[in-house]
């Protein structure tokens, strides 16, 4: 995938099945927490969906903080584990 599709693909999660009321908010600068409104519980039931709806496998041990600041930070994640599953 892209960046745009994966950018696109949490996006639609986000908003079809997490039904974040704040996406107005949304782009690559917007900071998860402070921003759009995610906690921790909501962040993880995003990385589920990332799981199942676009069949990428994101192990525990990978897991960083840093990663889930901003939308972009965490498609730079999405980008490493794509790149990761593909080389593999």
């Amino acid at each position: 995938m892209t960046r745009e599709e994966l950018t696109q693909n949490i996006y639609d999660i986000m908003k079809n099945k997490l039904e974040l009321p704040t996406l107005s908010s949304f782009q690559e600068h917007a900071r998860l927490n402070e921003d759009l409104y995610m906690d921790s519980i909501m962040i993880l039931q995003l990385l589920l969906h990332v799981e199942l709806d676009l069949g990428l496998s994101v192990p525990d041990e990978v897991l960083s903080p840093k990663d889930f600041h901003t939308v972009g930070t965490l498609i730079d994640f999405l980008e490493r584990l794509q790149n990761v599953e593909e080389n593999a």
